[in-house]
């Protein structure tokens, strides 16, 4: 896996296949995973598919800014990784909060995406994302006002609820780089955390936050692919579709449980929806 060295820190990625490159995004919550190797594998045959570890993910190194959100400072780093790689100009496509992140990506660096795909827009203020969020981010940014060491002692042990477990990151980035985490000003970490997790509630998330008049300079083709559920719910694509003047939309078949949306026992649809929206981008690509 190589890595390379943006701005700061040290990014790690991979790429495979030749052609057109696309960046295939997953949300902030973690790095390279199964999906993303799933898509990797069906697009390279036509492509060159790039997809990373993001700042504080996987493999890639720590770092933690005043910025408006975690996917502000996500995209910082994307645009620096395609400058340091030779990449000018590339297709995006995006998983749940990846597609949020590649639609702030083509609002913030116009001129380096060519064509855009979101599945499954989230709807951030419903109750199972808030609890995500919660854990993310203000729960860390309350254990955080007492001590930088404090936050990290709560990621070490989060409490046993759904959800809990997505406060272990700042441990686990302790754990690659406790001299740096612990230097961190616990003030300005807890003020950062909470910013983030304002802007990740906020319930327009699923248009990255944007403006109508900002969706509206968006002119490159985009694909929504919604694959509806109780926190993914239709009627975001349905509005993003209205807005982007661009845009392909691809109704759901159905509406799903929550049972069915990673469906492990399924052999024919390992991924649930997922694969049917690979197969659509396909389709989008040609």
């Amino acid at each position: 896996m190589p890595k390379c060295f943006v701005n700061d820190i040290n990014i790690w990625y991979e790429a495979y296949g030749k052609g057109d490159t696309i960046v295939y995004l997953q949300s902030v919550l973690g790095g390279i995973n199964p999906g993303a190797y799933y898509f990797a594998g069906r697009l390279s045959e036509n492509f060159r598919v790039v997809i990373w570890d993001g700042p504080n993910c996987g493999q890639s190194g720590t770092i933690i800014k005043k910025t408006l959100s975690e996917y502000h400072l996500h995209c910082e780093y994307l645009a620096a990784l395609l400058d340091a790689i030779g990449e000018r100009s590339v297709h995006i496509a995006g998983c749940s909060g990846g597609g949020e992140m590649g639609l702030l990506f083509a609002h913030l660096y116009p001129d380096k995406v060519k064509s855009l795909a979101m599945y499954r827009p989230t709807d951030t203020s419903c109750n199972i994302e808030q609890e995500i969020i919660k854990a993310r981010y203000f729960d860390i940014a309350e254990a955080a006002k007492v001590s930088m060491r404090g936050a990290v002692e709560f990621g070490e042990n989060p409490p046993k609820t759904r959800f809990g477990n997505l406060s272990r990151w700042i441990a686990e980035l302790y754990f690659k780089d406790g001299e740096r985490v612990l230097a961190w000003d616990n003030s300005v970490f807890s003020e950062i955390m909470t910013d983030w997790g304002k802007w990740m509630s906020d319930p327009l998330f699923y248009r990255a936050c944007l403006s109508d008049e900002e969706l509206e300079k968006i002119k490159i083709p985009v694909l929504i692919f919604p694959c509806s559920d109780d926190y993914h719910p239709e009627r975001l694509a349905i509005d993003l579709h209205n807005r982007l003047s661009n845009s392909v939309y691809i109704p759901s078949e159905k509406h799903r449980a929550e049972s069915e949306i990673y469906d492990a026992d399924n052999a024919d649809n390992p991924f649930g929806g997922f694969v049917d929206f690979v197969d659509a981008y396909q389709e989008f690509m040609r």
